[in-house]
């Protein structure tokens, strides 16, 4: 079960930096360092292996995201429209720009995220073309296992 969860966590990782868009921290942070794969209850006969992001967004991603469905929340593009823009906070000298800033990136979110609630975006699909793609690896990993088995209770 290890093998197998870390081959799909490596290819969801893989499918991730291939995507048009990995997130504000790229491959440093943000979706691709919250993927994680996790073998549980081993040494039971319910042995699970679980390849899962804590991110808030993950699902999002993997699935897209409709037209016509509302806009996503207000602070969701706050990180990355700084990151696109080059600019943060501390740029800044006064506190008339951070107020001019943080006016002008609200009225810039509000429209980047009316835009994603009208149009959608398709998902990237980062666990389902791992699995899919890589089934016929995984059942052998899984009938090696059961093979190495086989062979230790006949020898014992």
């Amino acid at each position: 079960m290890s093998e197998a969860v870390a081959l799909l966590e490596r290819k969801v990782k893989e499918n991730i930096r291939k995507a048009p868009r990995i997130g504000v921290g790229g491959a440093k942070g943000g979706l691709l360092a919250s993927i994680h794969g996790e073998t549980i209850q081993k040494g039971t006969p319910l042995i699970k292996g679980i390849v899962a992001t804590q991110s808030i967004y993950g699902e999002v991603i993997e699935k897209g995201r409709r037209p016509g469905k509302k806009m996503p929340p207000e602070d969701a593009l706050d990180r990355w429209i700084d990151k696109k823009i080059g600019t943060t906070r501390r740029s800044f000298k006064s506190v008339d720009q951070v107020m001019a800033y943080v006016a002008w990136k609200k009225s810039i979110s509000f429209l980047i995220r009316r835009k994603i609630g009208q149009k959608g975006f398709p998902g990237i699909h980062m666990f389902e073309r791992a699995w899919n793609e890589n089934l016929p690896q995984i059942q052998n990993i899984f009938e090696s296992a059961g093979f190495e088995i086989v062979r230790e209770l006949n020898g014992k």
